[in-house]
């Protein structure tokens, strides 16, 4: 009986350890899975937002992005965008003779200037056709995973550089709001320092990120006041800096992520 007794007490403690082995190496592969389908969600939304923002700027007579939802959410399911299209083919050489007296008169555009509803030009298929429902729409606002509570946060600037003009937006959803944090708390903060450690190595050193390199990453986005990242529109370097980002506030440039702001 004792030998029975051992022999089960060992297979528990190797079925145990077999177990914690277990665990520890599939935690990390269960984490990068879940890491990836959580900001994969949230970067698709990329291509409606960018479509939503513009589309409002472009409607917009001083031609501004806008910081609110509800004007972005009303102007998607109520407003209306110009579509402008030739009313002869310039390429159709059979129309020149045609083009060519009707520019007799200076004022004659040969352009046909349309309204259609946003919601079809902004988000339409293939077909023409819609492809987000009214609830769809409504719910652009929000971060998946968060059970429509916490909202993609805008801020928009104007950049400006001698006679050169434009207007900037960033939208962001931090990680903390989507990412499981209860589940994968040791591999979040893992995630989180290597990407703090890419963000400090990549930058223009400077007094500000030599302390934040030598405090390390839990201390620099606890430290109160927080240190401030950027020039244009300086952002707190705390626990929310770090997330998916669509848009900047720094460079008027598309590779940027400006979404297409024009110089005025």
């Amino acid at each position: 009986m004792k030998k029975t007794g051992l022999t089960l007490l060992l297979v528990a403690i190797v079925c145990g350890l077999i177990f914690w082995i277990w665990s520890m190496l599939s935690t990390p592969i269960k984490f990068e899975s879940h890491f990836a389908e959580r900001s994969k969600a949230v970067i698709e939304k990329e291509e409606y937002i960018i479509k939503l923002v513009q589309g409002y700027r472009d409607s917009n007579p001083n031609k501004k992005f806008t910081t609110s939802w509800d004007e972005l959410i009303d102007f998607a399911l109520n407003g209306t965008m110009e579509y402008r299209s030739q009313i002869y083919d310039e390429n159709n050489l059979k129309n020149a003779a045609i083009l060519a007296e009707l520019r007799k008169d200076k004022n004659w555009k040969n352009e046909r200037v349309t309204r259609v509803p946003a919601r079809d030009t902004l988000f339409d298929d293939d077909f023409g056709k819609c492809r987000l429902t009214e609830e769809q729409i409504r719910n652009l606002r929000y971060i998946p995973f968060t059970h429509n509570t916490e909202e993609f946060r805008l801020d928009t600037i104007t950049y400006e550089v001698g006679s050169y003009r434009t207007h900037l937006i960033r939208c962001h959803a931090p990680y903390v709001k989507f990412i499981d944090t209860d589940t994968y708390n040791q591999w979040f903060w893992n995630e989180l320092n290597d990407q703090f450690n890419y963000f400090i190595n990549h930058q223009e050193a400077n007094e500000d990120l030599k302390k934040m390199k030598a405090e390390g990453l839990k201390a620099t986005v606890t430290r109160n006041p927080k240190y401030m990242i950027g020039e244009a529109h300086p952002i707190p370097m705390d626990l929310e800096f770090f997330g998916i980002s669509f848009g900047s506030l720094e460079e008027p440039t598309n590779e940027a992520g400006s979404w297409g702001g024009k110089a005025e």
